[in-house]
């Protein structure tokens, strides 16, 4: 058989209706504690140890912060970096509800629970870079807060952002375990899930609202560094040109995620739904590039981009990172192909990850003598909230419905547990959602 026969067939396959998400299941029959789940939760207590150690010692022992460098990686990196990633719910949910894209409703409850960990663990990292939690009573206090701080916006529609929309819309996979699993909670959770479905468009519009706010604040931030952030990235439009790498970073983040997940647990791949995800993530990038790209050519600023310094050098690898995703995701959705579709996720959001990482560290010069380079205690503090998102997330993805799958997947599941706990009731939730009365029927997978 030809390569061309056997892509066809594979394609067939992976768009077959019997592949299709039409519900979201739990990860079942794996256990939560495995060797790697063991070695994440090391690394998250050696955090809180070092995290300890930090508000005992101050930044100066800890850190490889200077007065040139007043941020590490704290900052710079968890904040500014993996909030971009975790946008998934911003990005996602604006086109699925917005722009009517319905195939993507099946992603939203992964995208709401990246979206939730990654900004959970960045405000828990950005306390103990702050250093001070003991004066967090004033925040109770509007009055008193520091307005003229331009931190203070990004704080405040983080913090209201991950504690309200964020932390809401992921209540329904929460409710709707409790309900099978425990019949003394139902009325409760009946009555819970009504409530919610009344306050979901004030939730929603939050939800919209404040992270294109913050995100575009963030890029804003880096204006007030005028000349000491480099030409190639210092521009009027960086607060356009932070959310948009935000919006096809999650875009990358969620459905790779979701990819990954299907393969390590032997989940059926929607190519319609990620084929749909992947047509939106590279006209996202390819536009985004071409913003850029007309911006430092009208300033002046691209015969900077052909010296022999680290600069170029950055500049060109993160271009060609996100550029080569994006036409590998253009090409997986002609060949319905999902392996350079995961490979041009990975690509264009290590290119990302590298453009929001520039203009605050790597193109970020205070003089020419500063030099900044985390110290040991930074990167394994960093490493264990990023292994503290990552634990989050495995315990929600086996406990909880958030990874889509095929309404077969969901009678397997109704099998197993069956006989291993025989008092679960597999009909009747989400009354006033958007699922029906018979949990056997087919029926939608969105929230």
């Amino acid at each position: 058989m030809s390569a061309t026969t056997t892509t066809s067939a594979t394609a067939s396959i992976d768009r077959a209706p019997s592949n299709r998400w039409e519900r979201n299941v739990p990860v079942y029959g794996f256990p939560v504690v495995n060797g790697f789940f063991l070695a994440l939760s090391a690394l998250v207590l050696v955090a809180f140890a070092l995290s300890a150690y930090r508000e005992l010692a101050g930044l100066g022992p800890v850190s490889g912060m200077n007065d040139a460098y007043g941020w590490g990686i704290w900052k710079t990196f968890n904040l500014m970096v993996l909030t971009a990633l975790g946008s998934g719910a911003f990005a996602v949910g604006i086109a699925a509800w917005v722009f009517r894209r319905k195939r993507l409703h099946s992603l939203m409850r992964m995208a709401l629970l990246t979206s939730f960990l990654a900004y959970a663990c960045g405000l828990l990292l950005l306390g103990i870079d702050a250093g001070r939690p003991w004066n967090f009573y004033w925040i109770v206090f509007p009055w008193r807060w520091n307005m003229h701080s331009p931190l203070a916006e990004v704080a405040i529609c983080m913090s209201i952002y991950a504690m309200i929309p964020l932390a809401v819309e992921n209540i329904p996979p929460v409710l709707e375990r409790l309900w099978y699993f425990d019949s003394r909670l139902r009325p409760g959770v009946e009555l819970i899930e009504k409530r919610l479905h009344y306050f979901y468009p004030w939730i929603i519009a939050a939800a919209y609202l404040l992270p294109g706010m913050h995100q575009s604040s963030l890029g804003a931030l880096m204006l007030l560094a005028g000349e000491r952030v480099h030409p190639l990235w210092q521009t009027p439009w960086l607060p356009v040109l932070y959310l948009g790498a935000a919006t096809f970073m999650s875009f990358g983040c969620v459905a790779g995620t979701t990819m990954l997940c299907c393969l390590v647990w032997k989940r059926a791949m929607d190519m319609e739904v990620l084929d749909e995800a992947a047509r939106i993530t590279s006209w996202l990038i390819f536009g985004w590039m071409g913003l850029r790209l007309v911006d430092i050519l009208f300033r002046g600023a691209l015969g900077t981009a052909f010296h022999f310094d680290r600069f170029a050098g950055v500049f060109w690898l993160e271009m060609i990172l996100i550029a080569g995703g994006g036409f590998l995701l253009r090409r997986s959705v002609r060949n319905h192909d999902p392996q350079p579709m995961f490979i041009g996720y990975i690509l264009s959001s290590l290119g990302g990850m590298i453009y929001r990482f520039s203009p605050t560290t790597l193109a970020f010069r205070p003089n020419p003598q500063a030099l900044y380079f985390p110290a040991l205690i930074e990167v394994l503090v960093s490493l264990g909230f990023i292994s503290l998102g990552i634990v989050g997330f495995l315990i929600a993805v086996k406990r909880l419905a958030i990874l889509p799958a095929p309404l077969s997947e969901w009678h397997d599941m109704a099998s197993y547990f069956r006989f291993r706990r025989p008092y679960i009731r597999w009909t009747g939730y989400f009354k006033y959602g958007h699922f029906g009365e018979d949990e056997t029927t087919e029926t939608s997978g969105s929230d």
